[in-house]
């Protein structure tokens, strides 16, 4: 009898591959999906599919399942559907209703360690989050390592397709960022980031927490000239050399606003300002000497071709 395995988010871009890569494994997958559409993609990959309410789930979605995934959340959310919501909120009432023998891993990001300077970070660092999806996502992780689970600190996800890569907005000459391009924002490529996720939850301590991002993590003017190299175009132009940042926090905060009270998704928000710009670097010893793991994509530029090859 295979493993059985529960991914919750896996409608995601982080999400259906890790469900496709388990399956490949040999496990029986269960997930939740929303949304219809969803339901049938994840359906053609041979998971086993829970509709509803993620938090509301039936008890029998985890009979027999060894492990949860937890992917499910977000930045920010439609309307009044904030970090903590999304991510603290949900969680909680999601682990109300799993068993204490189910191994939880939980899709945690760098995020939670706030604007550190461009040093390099153990996972052993403080968290000090200095926005509301950090301090969420420091909940989050409480909420795991209080019932022995483990936690997965990613960097920021890019592949084919991808829309932080804004390959399409460089080539048409629109690609803008808050900052001025100089902080250090960890990336992976989906690749690894799917092979980090399975390694964490096959051969990880019982308990414990892991970075999983590359190796190289350069600027984030440094990762998108490199974009721009492959693609063509416009290169990334960074707002703050035109925009004061009084400005921007000003506008952000109004969007932010206007997307509570309209029941819309801000797109600009402080939260992402703050994001963009922090400067944090993890190191990824944990993840290679414990686990053994190897880089497809240890380098941006490798993976970054590797991602746009196929679109050139």
């Amino acid at each position: 009898m295979s493993e059985i395995i529960f991914v919750s988010g896996a409608s995601g871009r982080v999400g259906q591959p890790l469900v496709k890569a388990l399956i490949k494994e040999g496990a029986t997958v269960r997930v939740h999906a929303r949304r219809a559409e969803a339901a049938v993609s994840l359906k053609s990959l041979g998971a086993h599919v829970f509709d509803g309410d993620l938090a509301q789930l039936p008890s029998r979605a985890f009979d027999g399942v060894s492990t949860l995934y937890h992917l499910a959340g977000g930045v920010r959310g439609k309307g009044q559907e904030t970090p903590d919501r999304i991510n603290r909120a949900l969680t909680e009432a999601l682990l109300e209703r799993v068993p204490d023998s189910v191994q939880v891993v939980l899709a945690s990001s760098g995020a939670v360690y706030g604007d550190r300077s461009n040093l390099w970070i153990e996972e052993d660092f403080e968290p000090s989050p200095n926005t509301r999806y950090g301090a969420s996502k420091v909940a989050c992780e409480a909420l795991v390592l209080a019932r022995g689970g483990k936690i997965v600190r990613l960097a920021a996800v890019y592949g084919p397709g991808f829309p932080f890569l804004m390959v399409e907005r460089i080539r048409q000459g629109n690609a803008w960022l808050p900052g001025e391009g100089r902080n250090h924002i960890p990336t992976v490529h989906i690749d690894d980031a799917v092979r980090g996720f399975v390694a964490v939850g096959q051969r990880g301590a019982e308990q414990g927490i892991y970075h999983v991002a590359d190796r190289s993590q350069p600027t984030t003017g440094a990762f998108f000239e490199a974009v721009h190299r492959q693609t063509g175009g416009t290169p990334v132009r960074f707002w703050s050399t035109y925009i004061p940042s009084y400005v921007q926090v000003y506008l952000a905060q109004q969007v932010e606003r206007v997307g509570s009270r309209t029941g819309q998704r801000p797109r600009l928000t402080p939260d992402a300002l703050k994001l963009w710009t922090a400067s944090v670097r993890l190191r990824t010893e944990r993840l290679k000497e414990e686990l053994g793991f190897s880089w497809r994509y240890a380098d941006h530029e490798r993976g970054i071709t590797a991602s746009t090859s196929g679109e050139a």
